[in-house]
């Protein structure tokens, strides 16, 4: 009776098990039909049943101007192009149904053809000649003409450097046939996802954060006559725009610093010169945070404290610790007078210079009444061997958020708090002080991030002082937060010692001047730069015979760089080509200061009436995003006179190309009104530079008054050589079709002993202006 039983349960079992089976088998055979109705005749629900949860398991999505999109008729979305995942996140961030115009060969392969044919997308191959091509477009048009949407990416291409690319004009042909409005589409933040290239490859690459945030921007539509060059000025536009909106959302610098030296604490992080003793990440850690402590009681509640130390590791951490202690780091430019570093002083209102007594007595510092000068090796000796170990245990111990938030208390530090005061070179006047935020440094750092790629395989050689704006965010920040050992060199004119130290510390990021990059072309051996993976000038212009002749003898070209104080200062950049496989990217235009960086945008505009200008004409330069500043110290008259609706105004007369490269061609107070005509300083320079064929500063253009003109050209220069004479000069420059305005008197060029310098590396047009009056009396 109990087997009995027992069998009984077990057929009853098997029934059970048999109808669950069944309803299984209906469910999924109901399951099936429904995506079988559904890619017949709504297949664009299907792909958001399909799509959606894998991306949002790999996306955190945000969409920003989606009332932008019209409800009904044709309309040509026009994106960027960053990822393979593109398109699925355009589909996603909108609820018409696209068609993407999606390179031909993809919809040929045999495990996508039948996604393809399924979200029924326009294939386009350039490649197959003109009349393919033209079949596209017309196939675009048709769909646009049936009152849908259409989305292409007028790059034809996945961009490898991080920028935006040329635009093809193939959208013009689109609209032409069939005018609907554009939507420019901007893909923000998609770079560094692993569908992206960062990194030199697709995939096979772990994301900084997961999910990955990502911003997918649409624009107000414009008319179907628009410009190819002008859609993607819009775009560039969108992503400065969302650039600003996200600069609370960013981690300030120092704050992340944290975070990168707990996760990787054995991390190189610093080499001292000239011990050569190796600092890791967790060490640089314990070092900043001991002298936080120990600067505390010292500093009190002075919300500034003044820093009179050159580029090294002590300069590094001081700035480090003070921002740690929520102080607003004012680093000294050492190598202007003393009534500029007062006034400096005054106008911050400070008590407390930090410096280093081997330093100030190399670089003498007049210490006003009122000001305390305080030691920083007196700190560092103090750290005893039970509070390093204490503290490098914390770090190996405590997650990162503990560390940061409870262990530093920097929870309280927020990204609109004023980080930094520079002040600038003062090479036509007073320097003011420009102020800058944890937001505008943390933006510009993200920028500079995604253009130059530095990584913890790089090692970066800083010579640029602290008090330079590039020096301070660039080569103590960056590295900072991505892992990137650094070695920093207190004189950047000792060009042979750099040389030999670039290649004994194996560097492969450089960041210098022109002027300094001389210094180098004279003194160092021909192997000393092997190791550099990219040399990026700025602060002035770059001479081409200058890149030309470096690059011939060190292998390596340097690419010109564009910012200012007032930007945080990086704007504008050259980045290497890309050239692999038949793919080839331009990203350097050599005579260019390159392309914006990502998230950033530029208008060229009429300096009298402030009218946008087009492409290939010349204008002021005014540039947009999160990484503008947030005024002049004690000046609201000049902050709102540098910074119009955001956009901030450079004073740098420029042009821009279609493809987006822009050449600076003077600065607006380097001209001269002479006869009611303005004449540029800058291209009379370079003629006369042409004349001599050198790629030294020999010549420097500048005015004095003048009661017949209004104004009178003055050129300064150095010993001339090779035969040359101030008559044959003239000469020559009376006979390359200038102007006769644009040519100075030939009593007007007067010999110097050497030109004027700032501790920038820029030349010293206050001083130059002074030089010529006493040579003119």
């Amino acid at each position: 009776m109990p087997t009995l039983q027992a069998g009984s349960s077990v057929v009853l079992i098997a029934a059970g098990f048999g109808s669950y089976g069944l309803a299984a088998t209906l469910c999924a055979v109901g399951v099936c039909a429904l995506a079988v109705v559904l890619a017949v005749f709504r297949p664009e629900i299907l792909m958001r049943m399909v799509l959606w949860p894998p991306a949002h398991l790999l996306y955190r999505f945000r969409v920003v101007g989606r009332e932008h999109i019209p409800a009904k008729g044709g309309v040509l979305f026009v994106s960027n192009h960053v990822s393979f995942l593109d398109a699925g996140l355009i589909f996603l961030a909108q609820s018409r149904p696209v068609h993407f115009l999606i390179w031909a060969p993809f919809t040929r392969a045999p495990y996508l053809a039948w996604f393809f044919k399924l979200t029924r997308v326009i294939p386009i191959d350039g490649s197959a000649g003109p009349r393919a091509l033209l079949r596209s477009l017309y196939a675009a048009s048709e769909v646009l003409a049936r009152g849908d949407v259409v989305c292409v990416f007028a790059e034809g291409g996945i961009t490898r450097t991080g920028f935006i690319l040329p635009f093809q004009r193939g959208l013009e042909q689109i609209v032409k046939k069939y005018p609907a409005p554009i939507v420019p589409v901007c893909l923000d933040r998609v770079w560094g996802s692993i569908f992206s290239f960062k990194g030199g490859r697709f995939l096979w690459k772990w994301p900084q954060q997961f999910p990955y945030p990502v911003t997918v921007a649409f624009g107000p539509p414009l008319p179907p006559s628009t410009p190819a060059y002008v859609v993607r000025r819009a775009i560039q536009k969108l992503s400065a725009e969302c650039s600003v909106a996200q600069a609370n959302e960013r981690r300030p610098v120092h704050r992340q610093f944290v975070r990168t030296a707990c996760r990787h604490p054995r991390l190189l992080c610093y080499v001292d010169y000239p011990s050569r003793r190796k600092v890791t990440f967790g060490e640089a850690l314990v070092g900043a945070r001991l002298l936080a402590r120990g600067l505390r009681p010292i500093v009190g509640k002075d919300d500034k404290v003044a820093v009179w130390l050159p580029p090294s590791i002590g300069g590094a951490m001081t700035n480090v610790a003070l921002a740690f202690l929520g102080k607003v780091v004012v680093n000294l430019n050492y190598t202007s007078s003393p009534d500029v570093v007062r006034s400096c002083l005054r106008q911050c209102r400070i008590r407390h210079v930090l410096t280093a007594r081997a330093f100030l007595h190399r670089v003498p510092m007049e210490v006003p009444e009122g000001i305390t000068l305080h030691y920083v090796e007196d700190f560092v000796k103090g750290f005893s061997r039970l509070q390093k170990v204490t503290t490098m245990l914390l770090i190996w111990l405590l997650p990162r958020f503990i560390m940061e938030h409870w262990i530093l208390g920097l929870g309280k530090h927020k990204p609109e708090d004023l980080a930094t005061v520079i002040f600038s070179s003062g090479s036509t006047g007073e320097p003011k002080g420009v102020m800058l935020t944890h937001a505008n440094i943390s933006a510009n750092v993200e920028s500079l991030i995604q253009a130059i790629n530095p990584t913890p395989r790089d090692r970066l050689f800083g010579i640029l002082p602290f008090f330079h704006s590039f020096g301070y965010t660039v080569t103590i920040w960056v590295p900072l937060q991505t892992g990137t050992s650094s070695m920093y060199f207190p004189d950047p004119r000792q060009g042979k010692e750099i040389g030999e130290l670039v290649k004994e510390f194996q560097a492969t990021i450089f960041l210098t001047t022109p002027t300094l990059l001389r210094f180098c072309l004279k003194r160092c051996d021909a192997k000393d730069f092997e190791s550099l993976r990219i040399l990026v000038t700025g602060a002035e212009k770059l001479p081409q015979p200058l890149s030309v002749e470096f690059a011939e003898r060190f292998g390596i070209a340097p690419l010109e760089g564009y910012g200012c104080t007032e930007l945080s200062p990086a704007a504008a950049l050259n980045v290497p080509d890309w050239d692999h496989n038949g793919v080839k990217q331009i990203g350097n235009k050599p005579g260019t200061i390159g392309q914006p960086l990502p998230g950033i945008a530029v208008r060229i505009v009429c300096p009298e009436t402030g009218k946008e200008l087009g492409p290939d004409k010349e204008g002021m330069l005014l540039m947009y995003g999160a990484n503008v500043m947030k005024g002049y110290l004690g000046r609201p008259d000049a902050t709102r006179e540098a910074v119009r609706d955001g956009w901030y105004v450079t004073g740098d007369i420029a042009r821009y190309d279609e493809e987006g490269f822009v050449t600076i061609t003077d600065r607006l107070a380097r001209f001269s009104k002479i006869g009611g005509e303005m004449v540029p300083h800058q291209k009379i320079e370079d003629e006369l530079h042409v004349l001599l064929g050198c790629n030294e500063r020999m010549f420097t253009v500048t005015a004095l008054p003048d009661e017949r003109k209004g104004e009178r050209l003055v050129v300064l220069h150095t010993k001339l050589s090779n035969g040359w004479s101030v008559e044959s000069l003239w000469k020559q420059l009376s006979g390359r079709g200038l102007p006769s305005l644009w040519v100075p008197s030939q009593r007007d060029f007067f010999e110097v002993a050497e030109m004027p310098v700032l501790g920038t590396g820029k030349i010293d047009l206050k001083k130059v202006k002074e030089m010529a009056v006493q040579c003119a009396r």
